[in-house]
């Protein structure tokens, strides 16, 4: 079988699964499947599929465990009697994989290991990618968590309402291209078109699960910021109530009036934003960044910095003898002087927040960007 190239440029993406049996005492490689897609569209390229079943070195050694798992799939302890040993199959795929763009769901950790494991076993150098693409990482990474166990193919497949997974490796690997498909689409439509696919909820602190809190690279349409603060599926924006203004307005970049306050933060909402430290700063040194993380609280003051939006515009509602006073307030019109009167040590504000990762002049962190403020003065 000859791999063709796509364009004179582009190779085709090898799509592959291994099955095994039940971990009990060994995993046994017992199926092998791929099909080649062509990168630009997505699509399996015609007459490129292959499948195998591979008979072990030792039948005797599979357990009733396993057999019943086997029997479940179709096998019969005839299909693996007839089928041939993994050295009959093993210069076909070694073409199939060798200096070729790998791609499937949790190989780095399993199926790789796998061929390199049925390689060793008749002494034969094992084949090596050029590029993995591992869907399990990639989509945990960029889709979250809300389609629940990311590690288990079927739980992406059950939620795009596909057909249940089977475990037959040519089934499977032709069900993770059609999840990588879905998954990207939807990726697609929520950075596109944010109106009618909104990620964010405004919620209040003790609405929050720090445990259900994570941190996932920035889609490849939301520019700034580089890192996304993640709760449970959507994006993490908080509502916090009467938060006690300890210093007031800050102009620090007078090119672009960009305005600061700061505020006493309770100590739920220092635990949740800690937590959002830490999920990010270690998303930010896995991608390689070496600047100095900013923690978001002060600790001294157990105090955080607020800033009000230099594109775009911040919503600002005046509440003054209980009744409310509106002014939108354009970003490149503020009038700082009067912002600093507003808010001044001892008046309280409510805050709509947003978590924006900055990396810049050698400081990282979480910045927080008021989208809109209630000042109570």
């Amino acid at each position: 079988m000859e791999i063709m190239n796509i364009d004179g440029q582009h190779d085709a993406i090898v799509f592959f699964d291994v099955e095994t049996t039940c971990p009990d005492p060994f995993r046994i490689l017992y199926e092998f499947g791929s099909i080649y897609v062509c990168p630009r569209r997505l699509i399996e390229l015609n007459n490129t599929s292959y499948k195998t079943l591979i008979r072990p070195d030792d039948l005797d050694i599979l357990t009733d465990r396993s057999w019943k798992n086997l029997s479940e799939k179709g096998i019969t302890r005839e299909d693996l009697v007839s089928a041939p040993h993994f050295s009959k199959v093993a210069d076909t795929i070694y073409h199939i994989l060798h200096d070729r763009i790998w791609a499937g769901h949790n190989i780095e950790d399993f199926d790789c290991a796998r061929i390199k494991e049925a390689f060793d076993g008749i002494n034969k150098p094992a084949p090596e990618y050029r590029h993995l693409i591992d869907s399990q990482h990639l989509l945990t990474g960029w889709f979250g968590k809300r389609a629940g166990n990311m590690k288990q193919l079927d739980s992406l497949a059950a939620y795009f309402g596909s057909k249940k997974q089977v475990h037959r490796s040519l089934d499977d690997v032709r069900m993770n291209l059609e999840v990588v498909k879905h998954c990207g689409a939807v990726l697609f439509l929520e950075s596109m078109c944010p109106e009618i696919l909104p990620q964010t909820s405004w919620i209040s602190p003790d609405e929050v699960s720090i445990y259900s809190t994570y941190a996932i690279p920035a889609s490849f349409y939301d520019g700034n910021p580089k890192i996304r603060i993640m709760h449970h599926d959507i994006d993490l924006k908080l509502h916090c109530s009467r938060l006690k203004v300890r210093f007031g307005i800050r102009k620090f970049d007078n090119a672009n009036r960009r305005l600061t306050f700061v505020v006493d933060a309770s100590s739920l909402l220092c635990e949740i934003l800690d937590k959002c430290d830490v999920h990010a700063e270690q998303l930010y040194k896995d991608f390689g960044g070496n600047s100095e993380w900013l923690p978001v609280v002060h600790r001294v003051y157990q105090s955080i910095r607020l800033r009000l939006k230099a594109r775009g515009e911040t919503h600002i509602e005046r509440h003054q003898n209980g009744s409310f006073t509106n002014q939108r307030v354009e970003s490149s019109n503020f009038d700082s002087a009067e912002l600093e009167r507003l808010i001044i040590p001892g008046n309280f504000v409510d805050a709509y927040l947003s978590l924006d990762t900055f990396d810049y002049m050698e400081k990282a962190g979480i910045r927080l960007v008021a989208d809109k403020l209630i000042i109570h003065h």
